[in-house]
């Protein structure tokens, strides 16, 4: 799980990069990101707040209704529901501290005290 919540954060990197921004969305890569961050919003509704800031930096401006058509996609939902179900294999605790962790490194607080070091 640490693997993919890293993958997801260099996805999200990545996406909003400007090399992305001419180039549309893969499905799979959304999906995979999707499926995770619905995981760590189900597990841990603290961090909800920030679970949605990563995907809106990972989305970026998209034109109208070009996400929900994404969605709607086979790729999209194989992937979304794969990382799902990766998820439900590992163990509840393992999960649970990974996304804490995720949500705190996502946090203000945790952005102040990387800027005071």
């Amino acid at each position: 799980m640490k693997t993919r919540i890293i993958f997801g954060i260099g996805l999200a990197v990545a996406l909003s990069s400007s090399t992305w921004a001419e180039q549309p969305l893969d499905p799979a890569q959304v999906g995979s990101f999707d499926g995770m961050l619905n995981v760590c919003r189900e597990i841990n509704p603290a961090g909800i707040s920030a679970y949605n800031k990563l995907r809106e930096t990972l989305i970026g401006q998209q034109p109208d209704g070009a996400v929900e058509a994404l969605t709607q996609t086979p790729e999209y939902r194989r992937a979304y529901e794969a990382a799902r179900q990766k998820s439900a294999d590992e163990p509840h605790d393992k999960v649970l501290k990974e996304c804490t962790q995720l949500a705190a490194s996502l946090s203000p607080r945790a952005r102040q005290g990387n800027r005071r070091k």
